[in-house]
């Protein structure tokens, strides 16, 4: 910046020429926020001097860190709460541990015979719901289970367990049989028990003591399969598709033989294809954090719908899906962060066969967690509470006539009630809840990222069956939520703890060294914590949080003149030379710098655009005589203030 400096009295210099003006110069503040409009009835939202960022409505589900608020509110960041009811917030169903479980990991579960059976290492136990325990063993397996089912084999219903050297079979429940196939996954169909081998070859059978038929090989390398499942083909027809680290083969039952369309196929992934399910009539394919919902048909639609969409999940969230689950309202992804790709710095390990190669990176251990998608978005039904601890499998049954969804965690076998049709909880007096639970919302700079704001109060309509349930909010600011003390709990008179108890609306002034002037920020987001007393059949509910704001725009300096084109400039201009200056000045695409001040800090030189050049001049004669109007404003601010 040229240091220019009006040193005479009445003198102004624009563009390093010296001008007189006629008297005073006139400094406005020429940043101006644009006036609200009103149609038809006003609400406090129309309020000319603050606006409002209301959330009642998140049903767009997890996984936006920073908001577009133009398309992103009906999204949060993370939340373990209730998110699929307009106007209310409230504590996840209740998840129920079952107690005496054997000591050793979960394999595989099912229900069979309106019972619950499931495999801890080696041994298969079955559920009792009437003393909560899993029993004795019923039956020691070769290996640990690689997966489990039941159907009709020959007209009877049995209950099958593959462990990729063995396949077991019971018609009771109680007495088991051997078999010696090398059977890793199975699946029913067609009247008939299918099993396929590690290495791929598929076998099928109507009498297990009969033995197998052998069918098609599925050639890929041992380890690629991950398990099969039944759909629609192109043909509309159903048919067997295994699901693979690469994707997706259909068998052709006719030819005994299995076809791998380019549609389906994917770039190798080491822990895609575990736990791949149909629901709703459409493939879902998983791949660590991704899942794919496939459509097929005469064209073949391929969607990704997974969590790792927008920004994902947060860091310790992040992990594998194990499986997926289908209810009549959500699509389950068990998601085992036991551990947690992504966490911390990779560590490349090369693994794969020909040009299947990927690569493993060194984790870190998170908290594994049950997800639910409906048609709008993802929303956690249940979260562990330490991390490292893996979720190995898990099954949607009405064992005990009861309708749940039963998963493992760490040794532990865990069932959450579902309802069999849309319903709400709140509208079901015995519906049980979580004991806490958690909302954040995502950054919001409304919008505007090159101004400040002010946030002046926050209005929380809520309401709490008892005294015991309470909620409580928090807000950060500026992208800093990781920071010892970057949230801030809000308080009142009423409330000093922070712990809304009652029913209604509460109002927290945002104090800042205990007065109410308000917090400035770029951007902010809100921590909701909700806690019930020790009944299980209340929650604390959020119907509505609201964020009373004032947008401060930066100060946009203007400067307003008269300039006097009446002889010769202070540096010596003449009279045409000054008018064709002024036009210069007035035409240019640069901004033009302007001081009326001798400040040799230059502080008070701006970079302005003349935005107006309006003159009064003497009419005839040769010389453009007379006065000139100009007005000149800041763009953008010429330093910070």
């Amino acid at each position: 910046m040229a240091n220019d400096r009006a040193i005479e009295r009445n003198t102004i210099i624009i563009d390093r020429k010296t001008y007189w003006t006629d008297g005073k110069v006139r400094l406005f503040d020429a940043a101006q926020a644009p006036g609200k409009i009103v149609i038809g009835e006003v609400s406090a939202a129309d309020n000319p001097n603050a606006s409002e960022w209301n959330i009642d409505d998140l049903r767009g589900g997890i996984g936006v860190e920073i908001a577009d608020p133009a398309q992103d509110a009906d999204r949060a960041w993370w939340s373990t709460l209730d998110l699929r009811r307009k106007g209310r917030f409230f504590l996840q169903r209740l998840a129920t541990k079952t107690s005496i479980s054997p000591a050793a990991d979960v394999g595989v579960m099912s229900e069979f015979k309106n019972a619950m059976y499931a495999t801890f290492s080696t041994a298969v136990h079955t559920y009792n719901n009437s003393t909560d325990t899993w029993g004795a063993s019923l039956q020691t397996l070769d290996a640990a289970a690689t997966d489990m089912a039941q159907g009709l084999v020959g007209g009877t219903e049995t209950l099958v367990i593959a462990t990729g050297t063995s396949l077991y079979y019971s018609t009771d429940g109680s007495a088991w049989t051997p078999n010696t196939e090398n059977i890793k996954y199975v699946v029913f169909w067609k009247d008939l028990l299918w099993g396929m081998t590690n290495t791929g070859q598929l076998y099928y059978t109507d009498d297990l003591s009969a033995g197998w038929s052998s069918d098609a090989l599925l050639q890929m390398p041992a380890g690629y399969i991950k398990g099969m499942l039944v759909s629609r083909g192109r043909d509309q027809e159903e048919h067997i598709f295994a699901s693979t680290k690469v994707g997706l083969a259909v068998h052709d039952d006719v030819n005994q033989r299995f076809l791998t369309p380019a549609e389906l196929r994917f770039p190798y992934h080491n822990d895609a294809g575990q736990g791949a399910t149909v629901w709703r009539g459409d493939i879902y394919y998983p791949a660590g954090n991704a899942v794919y919902k496939i459509q097929i048909g005469d064209s073949t639609l391929i969607i990704p719908v997974g969590p790792d969409l927008d920004h994902g999940l947060p860091q310790d969230r992040r992990g594998v899906i194990k499986q997926l689950l289908g209810t009549h309202n959500d699509l389950i992804a068990l998601l085992d962060a036991s551990a947690a790709s992504g966490i911390s710095t990779p560590a490349r390990v090369s693994r794969g066969v020909g040009k299947h190669h990927g690569f493993t990176a060194g984790v870190s251990q998170g908290f594994s967690e049950v997800l639910g998608r409906d048609d709008r978005g993802w929303e956690v039904k249940w979260v562990t509470g330490t991390s490292g601890r893996g979720i190995s499998t898990g099954v949607v049954a009405n064992a005990y006539s009861t309708y749940r969804m039963w998963w493992s965690e760490n040794q532990e076998i865990y069932y959450q009630a579902l309802p069999v049709d849309v319903v709400n909880p709140l509208q079901v007096p015995t519906s049980t809840y979580a004991a806490d639970g958690l909302l954040e919302t995502p950054w919001n700079d409304m919008g505007i990222r090159n101004q400040t704001k002010v946030a002046l109060d926050v209005l929380v309509e809520s309401v709490s069956p008892t005294t015991s349930e309470y909620l409580t909010v928090e807000y950060a600011k500026n992208y800093d939520d990781t920071s010892v003390g970057a949230y801030t709990l809000l308080t009142n008179t009423a409330y000093t703890d922070g712990r809304i108890n009652v029913t209604g609306e509460t109002k927290f002034r945002i104090l800042v060294g205990g007065d109410p002037i308000g917090d400035v920020f770029r951007a902010i987001k809100f921590r909701v914590k909700m806690v019930r007393g020790s009944t299980t059949t209340s929650t604390p509910q959020l119907i509505k949080l609201t964020l009373v704001w004032d947008n401060k725009i930066n100060v946009l300096y203007g400067i307003s003149t008269v300039i006097q084109v009446k002889e010769k400039s202070p540096d010596g201009r003449n009279v045409k030379q000054q008018v064709l200056d002024l036009k210069a000045s007035k035409a240019k695409g640069e901004l033009s710098e302007v001081t009326y001040r001798n400040n040799t800090t230059e502080s008070e030189n701006y970079y302005m655009r003349i935005r107006d050049l309006q003159s009064l001049e003497e009419a005839g004669g040769e010389y453009k005589v007379g006065d000139w109007n100009v007005t000149a404003i800041e763009p953008r601010q010429s330093r910070d203030r």
